[in-house]
């Protein structure tokens, strides 16, 4: 008599068994939803704040090592791309030639964060350069080549180190301003005979042209600049440096402030506590400067040479000064 009975009550057990398994499996289901979604946002949220640390970093590493290179380059703006866990950031510069803006470089630098909440690494930052050959340069001999700007064809900067030997092939690029027009606005590199401070070199340059930009000694291992003889017998000779491997500190064009030693060694300062992509060179050209003592002062900063700026006509005011070893000629634009 029971059968029917318990046959249905089996009936209903089972469904209400398949009822409970679907309402557990639609909860399991929600619930590892929330959690996938939960789990995401806090890796995008992650992400968002390490990559954004890491460029925050990087581009601080490029705008101090910028207070001390790229003569008379200012920063006119930058663009961040940052994807997971790394990016890269556009850097653009310009040069201000007496008040007049040149479009200059266009660098791109890659910044990654590896492993979590380590300092980030810095990759790919490139130098628009193109060298070609000076036909009156090759005829005198001349070991080296000109260096332009491969985005808007001026020309770089060289620069001379005192007492190293060049084998003669210095060059004057003073004749070149008789042959332009006279009203056009002109950088020039001005490589000293010796070392000098930077009151005296305030001093002893020409009155009426603009000092921009202070070439300092930062190189602590001038031998490297000897003459080199190959396994054939072939004397080698240095060459000189172009304007992106000097060190050194300017005005502001933005607040043209009297400019001190001490703008130059508060950005070594910076650069050696930032231990970040350009340590090394901060760190040896800080302890190249200061020797034995604790720190370095604004006495340790010699200069090597000056960037000046000026009319064709006013630079001209430079040929037979006792001071000048080598000037070569940089940016030119009209005034308007």
């Amino acid at each position: 008599m029971n059968g029917p009975h318990k046959e249905e009550d089996t009936v209903n057990i089972s469904k209400m068994i398949k009822k409970a398994k679907r309402k557990s499996t639609i909860r399991t289901v929600i619930i590892s939803l929330l959690v996938s979604v939960i789990a995401l946002f806090g890796v995008m949220l992650s992400n968002l704040h390490l990559t954004s640390w890491s460029y925050s970093r990087a581009m601080n590493n490029e705008q101090i090592m910028k207070l001390i290179s790229g003569p008379n380059q200012v920063e006119t703006g930058h663009v961040n791309d940052s994807g997971f866990l790394n990016g890269n950031f556009q850097f653009y510069t310009a040069k201000v030639i007496e008040g007049v803006p040149i479009p200059w470089s266009n660098e791109k630098t890659n910044y990654q964060v590896v492993p979590f909440f380590a300092f980030t690494t810095l990759t790919g930052s490139v130098m628009q350069t193109v060298s070609l050959t000076d036909a009156a340069m090759e005829k005198q001999g001349y070991e080296y080549t000109r260096s332009y700007n491969g985005l808007n064809g001026q020309r770089k900067m060289l620069f001379y180190i005192p007492k190293v030997n060049y084998n003669g092939k210095i060059l004057n690029d003073l004749p070149l301003l008789q042959e332009m027009d006279q009203d056009k606005l002109v950088e020039m590199a001005v490589s000293f005979d010796k070392e000098y401070s930077l009151s005296e070199v305030k001093q002893m340059i020409t009155p009426g042209l603009t000092q921009t930009w202070y070439w300092v000694d930062t190189y602590d291992n001038k031998q490297f600049y000897d003459p080199y003889i190959d396994g054939d017998g072939n004397k080698s000779y240095a060459t000189p440096d172009n304007e992106d491997w000097v060190k050194g500190f300017g005005i502001s064009h933005s607040n043209p402030i009297e400019v001190t030693e001490r703008k130059f060694l508060d950005a070594l300062e910076q650069g050696v506590q930032l231990k970040g992509q350009y340590h090394y060179e901060f760190n040896r050209i800080y302890n190249y400067l200061k020797k034995d003592k604790a720190k370095s002062d604004e006495s340790d900063v010699r200069i090597l040479g000056v960037v000046v700026t000026g009319t064709a006509i006013e630079l001209q005011l430079l040929s037979g000064k006792p001071y000048v070893r080598g000037v070569t000629l940089g940016a030119v634009v009209n005034k308007y």
